[in-house]
């Protein structure tokens, strides 16, 4: 019976883990559409143009005050250099946040320097310039109209376009609808309760209706939350993105530097490229579209030459259902993108690491754009093969890049890394609600089985140990004091206090209450399992195991003294988790923060551990008698 009843459970959970961990996370066969039109699969030797994303800027008025300038010169030389047709800004274009970073708010100080760089280098006249706001621009932002949306006097589109937008651009014949999703909190509280974006119902319906009325032309996305950090209605966000050429994000700088390089493929065949900030890292991102067919490449400021090769597209990001690959083996020329204020003195091409290189020249219509006659023909077996283009400018710069390309697609198969496809496509939502409630359940379960059917419990643990726990469950004062810690931890509330400014608010682990909303949650739920996972539950275990080796042993001082030495460091360990969040060296401050907030439940429970260990050394004393 013990084996059947394990079994059981291993089946279900592994259907559990496909379903909601595997699946989500899964890659889409790919194969070619046929269904593409002649003028579609035609190829067009004038045919691209390129834009520009940069997301995450955190203008501050109290620290990295070398932002703005770096600004200026992504304003100035990049964009001079560049020359791209449409700029995208997805969000946080300001920090918003006190010198110590624990305190947010919106700083006008920081939009006027914003919008003086606008306006001192021209940007919205020598470009299309596409601004979003970002959960940063919507701290402490009660409204869309109220006095604190400084993103509205002060952005390039925010007057207009004070939330979700789109803009549409004529190229060659093809016409391209930008759609900017703005899933920033309608009231925006202060910093740690804005994580996670949300679009309403209507929001949600009105960019459908949209995207329905511009399905003829090609579609283009990008917002400040990755999709997986989004909240919204059924059928859910990527129906929104289904196909679109792709979604651009930002919001998660790369996570401390653990993944520079967030890209995926959701399972409608669109992609999603996460990028890095311009905070800290200065990154922007250079994307051209040839032809019909989207590439990339992502690069730090300064960094020259600026390359990307835009035909043959790179094997790792084929995108067949929203784009005709199969230009690709009729194409006539390789065609590479290279960018230096300082001149490009060289582009050279070989294939399949071969001795000779080539010489791409610059086409004679569209600068910055370097050709070579190619034969894909000579490239249409089952392999995968290699592009080397090595590009130096006139400073004596140099750039080489690598990438493998495929003419035939018989076996299409782009390559994303498993913590790229985690990141991006897990609902985050559902597994912290999952993770929640398995962790409530896991910390009160088996003490309400101890005590109401004990015989259960026998399956799954240990003669001694099963009878051991209904023992010590039948304490009444013990018994309800841990139940009543878990609730609290569990359902909570654990705060009530300041949340908008003039608006009190609660938290609780599903959600935020404040000025009459339900805000989406996240930092409300990890705090809960993760004091259940590694807290609450082991002070249980420690418990138990003490009552029963002080039962089953000796009663000497040795054992007195042992016993009490797990049991000590789970509740020291809680004490230990408050000082190493307030001391956190990181100028985030959101962990000092989370510290000031959860400092008060955690002490008491502290507390409360301390006089759970107390009632167990009584009953233990009693059941001795």
């Amino acid at each position: 019976m013990k084996t059947i009843l394990k079994g059981f459970f291993v089946v279900l959970l592994s259907l559990f883990v496909y379903k909601y961990a595997v699946l989500p996370i899964t890659i889409p066969k790919l194969e070619l559409r046929n269904d593409w039109s002649a003028r579609e699969l035609e190829w067009n030797s004038q045919d691209i143009f390129w834009f520009i994303q940069v997301t995450d800027l955190h203008i501050s008025k109290y620290v990295h005050l070398d932002i703005a300038p770096s600004l200026e010169q992504f304003f100035s030389t990049t964009l001079d250099k560049i020359q791209p047709a449409v700029v995208l800004a997805s969000g946080d274009l300001t920090d918003a946040k006190d010198f110590d970073g624990v305190n947010s708010f919106q700083v006008e100080d920081e939009w006027q320097t914003y919008a003086q760089l606008l306006h001192k280098y021209n940007v919205t006249k020598r470009t299309v310039y596409l601004d979003i706001r970002g959960n940063h621009d919507s701290f402490d932002v009660h409204h869309l109209e109220h006095e604190n949306n400084l993103h509205r006097s002060y952005s390039a589109k925010g007057t207009e376009h004070p939330t979700s937008y789109t803009y549409t651009m004529e190229h060659y014949g093809t016409n391209y609808s930008f759609f900017a999703l703005d899933a920033t909190m309608k009231t925006g509280p202060k910093k740690v309760f804005n994580f996670l974006g949300i679009l309403e119902d209507d929001d949600f319906t009105r960019l459908l209706t949209q995207k329905q009325e511009l399905q003829a032309n090609k579609q283009i996305f990008f917002g400040h939350f990755p999709s997986s950090c989004i909240l919204s209605p059924p059928p859910g966000f990527q129906h929104l993105l289904d196909g679109g050429l792709v979604y651009l994000s930002g919001h998660l700088h790369n996570l401390g530097g653990l993944a520079p390089q967030l890209y995926t493929m959701h399972r409608c065949g669109t992609a999603e490229f996460e990028l890095a900030d311009f905070k800290e890292n200065r990154m922007f991102r250079v994307l051209a579209i040839d032809n019909g067919i989207l590439t990339f490449r992502d690069e730090k400021l300064n960094s020259w030459p600026l390359v990307v090769i835009t035909n043959p597209k790179s094997s790792n990001f084929l995108s067949p259902k929203v784009e005709p690959i199969q230009k690709i083996s009729q194409s006539e020329e390789i065609r590479i993108l290279a960018f230096s204020p300082f001149g490009i003195k060289s582009v050279m091409v070989s294939l399949d690491n071969g001795v000779t290189e080539e010489i791409a020249t610059n086409h004679p219509n569209i600068s910055n754009l370097f050709t070579l006659k190619w034969s894909p023909s000579r490239y249409t077996d089952d392999l995968r093969h290699e592009i080397r283009v090595d590009v130096k400018d006139n400073n004596g710069n140099q750039q080489l890049i690598r990438q493998p390309f495929q003419t035939k697609f018989s076996k299409i198969a782009p390559e994303f890394s498993f913590y790229a496809r985690f990141i991006l496509m897990t609902n985050f939502t559902s597994l912290l609600q999952i993770l929640w409630i398995a962790s409530i359940l896991v910390s009160t379960l088996p003490i309400i089985l101890a005590r109401t059917v004990p015989g259960a419990l026998r399956p799954v643990f240990s003669l001694t140990t099963s009878d051991k726990m209904a023992e010590l469950a039948t304490f009444s004062p013990f018994y309800f004091l841990y139940l009543s810690m878990a609730v609290w931890i569990g359902f909570g509330p654990w705060y009530v206090g300041e949340i908008l400014s003039g608006h009190r608010g609660i938290i609780l682990p599903w959600t935020t209450i404040v000025n009459g909303q339900m805000l989406p949650s996240f930092y409300n739920y990890v705090t809960s399992f993760v004091h259940l996972y590694f807290f609450h539950t082991p002070l249980f275990w420690t418990l138990l195991y003490k009552f029963k080796w002080r039962l089953e042993g000796s009663r000497g001082k040795f054992l007195l003294a042992v016993s009490n030495i797990p049991v000590t460091l789970v509740l020291s360990s809680q004490a230990v988790l408050l000082v190493v969040l307030y001391f956190f060296p990181s100028k985030l401050g959101i962990f000092k923060e989370i510290c000031l907030l959860i400092a008060p439940m955690e002490i008491s429970m502290i507390i409360a551990g301390f006089v759970c260990n107390g009632l167990v050394s009584y009953w233990i004393n009693e059941s001795r008698k």
